[in-house]
């Protein structure tokens, strides 16, 4: 996983309204290494949460080329990771699961 993710904030909810948390997973090869901030924008996720209430946590994948080999930089849907890698003690969820966390999820 990337060091850094994209965390979408409307307004509103920095102001202080309550709001729920929407986490967007981007695709292969689709990560901010390769495309920047432009999934979270032209994704038009922001749109919907500045109507709806809704914080939008962009975590990042990244490309490796070593054990675990991921060259497009997917999310581990296929166990590249380990054969655990669909389950919650899976690297990648707990790490998501920890951002959760940290934004109060």
């Amino acid at each position: 996983m990337d060091t850094t993710g994209q965390l979408y904030t409307p307004p509103a909810c920095a102001a202080g309204r309550p709001c729920a948390l929407v986490v967007a997973l981007h695709g292969c090869d689709s990560g901010q290494y390769v495309l920047g901030t432009e999934f979270a924008r032209y994704g038009d996720l922001d749109t919907y949460a500045d109507t709806n209430d809704l914080v939008v946590l962009h975590p990042q994948a990244v490309p490796s080329y070593l054990v675990p080999y991921n060259p497009q930089g997917c999310w581990d849907w296929w166990g590249y990771d380990g054969a655990d890698f669909a389950v919650r003690s899976a690297p990648q969820m707990r790490a998501v699961t920890a951002m959760v966390r940290a934004l109060g999820g």
